[in-house]
Parts: structure tokens; sequence; C-alpha cells
């Protein structure tokens, strides 16, 4: 290599080095240590964490792969970086005990006491670190971070369960998706995150309903006759139907889009019940200025106009 040649390699590095992967990517958080903790334990979603330098070959290899993830995940996981190279971030890497490139590490949130009041709802105590250490690839790690998500909507599998819980409920909202898969979504339970202490949420397999349950003619009710004539329909399997019950007026609201955007039901749900988290709050205009470079030419992103669609309910 000539010396003009290698003034070059030294400027390259240079400018790599002073740069930060993720700057112009939307759906990831550039983290520093005045963010690290608002981001990361003051929240009820789960964090996957690049601890990564620019310089890293292996780094460089996987930015694609975390810029997939992060899409594919929007909303569900809330994924994130962290530049090691940097001075100011150095401290908060070695607290973290890294020591390689890239690290990849999961943040689990503390299970909440759905007892509390609803503004107790958010817990600020330190999230559990797990380092990932399985393949890099999208799937594995899209599906090891979804694993460690808090489950908050309960698995319903008898109409007269759901009818029995639903008299009985003490709360006043109850969002019940009558699913077509058994398995509950990621996507619905980031809605119970959002809506964690002021709206319910529950799942019953479309495929458990029975058509010849009985409900007495003590325990009617607009709610439980919508339970009924739902069980009976032909062709229910055909897609999931997402209803929102209000126990105290005895009233229940259909979600009637296609349950695949979560800003377009987080819109419905809210007609009801602010959520603590989630689109349309303060905290998610917060994590979208981060995600955001001063320095792009695109357009600020609220979370009210994201419209990343995931599988169905």
């Amino acid at each position: 290599m000539n010396i003009k040649g290698f003034f070059w390699l030294l400027f390259w590095v240079s400018l790599v080095n002073g740069q930060s992967f993720y700057e112009k990517s939307p759906h990831i958080i550039e983290l520093t240590p005045k963010t690290f903790r608002k981001v990361i334990h003051e929240t009820n979603y789960t964090t996957l964490v690049e601890f990564y330098a620019p310089w890293c070959g292996h780094c460089q290899q996987l930015k694609g792969i975390m810029e997939r993830v992060a899409r594919n995940l929007d909303g569900i996981v809330q994924v994130a970086s962290v530049n090691c190279d940097l001075a100011k971030n150095k401290q908060l890497c070695a607290q973290h005990r890294i020591q390689g490139f890239p690290t990849l590490m999961v943040f689990r949130p503390p299970k909440v006491d759905l007892n509390k009041a609803p503004e107790d709802a958010i817990r600020l105590g330190n999230h559990a670190s797990e380092i990932y250490k399985g393949e890099r690839k999208l799937r594995a790690i899209a599906d090891f971070s979804v694993s460690r998500v808090k489950n908050y909507v309960r698995r319903i599998s008898k109409v007269n369960t759901l009818i029995d819980i639903l008299q009985k409920e003490q709360s006043r909202y109850s969002a019940v998706l009558f699913a077509k898969k058994d398995k509950i979504s990621p996507l619905f339970k980031s809605l119970a995150l959002d809506w964690l202490g002021t709206i319910d949420f529950y799942t019953i397999p479309i495929s458990k309903l029975d058509a010849k349950a009985q409900v007495s003619s003590t325990n009617a009710s607009n709610i439980t006759s919508f339970v009924q004539k739902f069980s009976e329909l032909e062709h229910k399997e055909d897609k999931s139907v997402l209803v929102l019950f209000d126990n105290k007026e005895d009233r229940y609201y259909i979600f009637e889009d296609k349950l695949l955007n979560k800003l377009d039901i987080a819109m419905f749900l809210s007609q009801f019940a602010e959520p603590t988290e989630g689109p349309l709050t303060k905290r998610q205009e917060f994590i979208d200025s981060l995600k955001q470079s001063k320095k792009s030419s695109k357009k600020r992103s609220t979370g009210r106009n994201s419209k990343i669609e995931h599988d169905e309910l």
C-alpha cells in the first residue's frame, strides 16, 4: 500500500469510528448514558440491545439483520443499540461487562402486580438482562426476543368460563380476542402491555367455542348474548374478531378493521381508556424522537403515522 492509500485508510477508519450505525434507522434507538435508564428500565417492554463498535466487521455484517429485526418487532419489542466506541458510552459498556462485539443483550421487565392501582402499573425496577448466544439470523434473534415478552393476556378455553369472567370482572373494560389461532400473538401481548391496569385482555380460540353452551336466563345480558350468538355463527373461524366489552354499561364494541396494524387497534381501544405506553402516548413520542436522526431529511414520526403491519391476531 502506498502512502496515499495509507492515509485514505486512516481517514476512513476515523470517519467510521465517529459514526453510529443506526443514526438513520427509523426503528432502532441509539442509546447513551442519559437515555439508557428511561428507555430500558422505565417500561414494561422487553428490549433487545446491540452493543457494537463501528469498525467491527461482525457488527457491520449484523447491521442489516438488526434493522430487519427492529422493523419486524416494531411495537412489540424495543430494539436499541449502544456505540461502545464513543467516549461517552465507554463506561456504560463497561458496566454491562461488554468484552466483545457485537454483544446482543435482552432486558426483561419484572412482573407487574395487577392488583395495584393503574398509575403504579409501570414498574421502575431494573430489568433482568441476559446475553443472546444463538444464531445471528433474523428469525432466531426475533423469536428469542419475543419469547422474553411478558404476557398479561389470559387464555380461556370455554365459553361459559369467559361469560363467568365477564360477569364478575371488576375492571370496567375487557378486550376479548376470538382468535383463529390457539397461540397468543406477540401483537396482542404488546397491546396488553400498553393498557396494563386499565383494560383486561383475554383470548379464546374460536375452535374452542361450543355452540351448545347454554347461558342461564338469570345471567342473561347483552354481553352474554353476544358471546352466545357468536359461538353459533357459521364460518366464524374465517378470521379473528376483537371485541371490547364495557362491563359497567353492559355493552360491547367490535373492531371492524383487519387485525394487522397496531396503531389502528390502539386508536380503537383509546376511545375507552388511555394507554400507559405504545402509540398515542408521550412516552412513544420520546422513543420516536430517539429513533430519528437530527440529520435525517425524513419527517419525524410521532407513532401516529406508523403503519407497520404484523401477522394478524
